[in-house]
């Protein structure tokens, strides 16, 4: 879920791993996380699991809650990497989510752009055998017909071979040139 690494102080490099879905910070010994420090209240502050994600809500302490250096007055939301000061304590809250995805992501994204390289280089090299090949190769007929079968050019390229249904007859009729629609 979320961690928080406490900077400074007498529990300085400490991991907090949260179990429940409010984590209390204060000097009282009823808080989830205490913290002996003068500029700690004895309810500080509260850091709850709610629908707008992770938040620190002020418990109306003396001192105040900073987030990224900036007081807080009403509850607010935790950006992962932010530093939390409470009194003179400083945390830094991550999400463990973060750490993982992000290793799979840069990983993945990695790969993907590996295989893409990968196949245009080898698209490269078929296409450059293949005009080697093709420009010391003469096709006879057959094979002419076998690869336009499998790759037929556009009807309107010079050369193209039209299907049957395609080739005009001239023995069918024609409708008058006036009826005939031009673009």
């Amino acid at each position: 879920m979320y961690h928080l690494i406490i900077e400074n102080g007498t529990r300085e490099g400490e991991c907090i791993r949260p179990k429940g879905v409010e984590l209390t910070i204060g000097r009282e010994p009823g808080n989830v996380l205490r913290l002996v420090d003068d500029g700690v209240s004895g309810h500080h502050c509260v850091i709850r699991l709610t629908r707008r994600g992770i938040t620190v809500c002020d418990c109306n302490s003396t001192n105040g809650v900073y987030v990224n250096g900036k007081p807080i007055h009403e509850e607010t939301r935790l950006p992962s990497g932010c530093l939390i000061e409470v009194g003179a304590v400083a945390m830094r809250f991550e999400f463990l989510h973060n750490v993982d995805s992000h290793k799979l992501r840069t990983t993945v994204i990695f790969w993907i752009a590996a295989a893409i390289v990968a196949l245009t280089f080898s698209i490269q090299l078929a296409g450059i055998g293949i005009a080697f090949w093709t420009r010391h190769h003469r096709f006879t007929p057959e094979e002419t017909a076998a690869v336009l079968k499998w790759f037929p050019l556009p009807p309107d390229l010079p050369g193209a071979l039209l299907p049957a249904a395609a080739k005009p007859n001239p023995a069918a009729p024609t409708a008058p040139a006036s009826t005939q629609l031009r673009f």
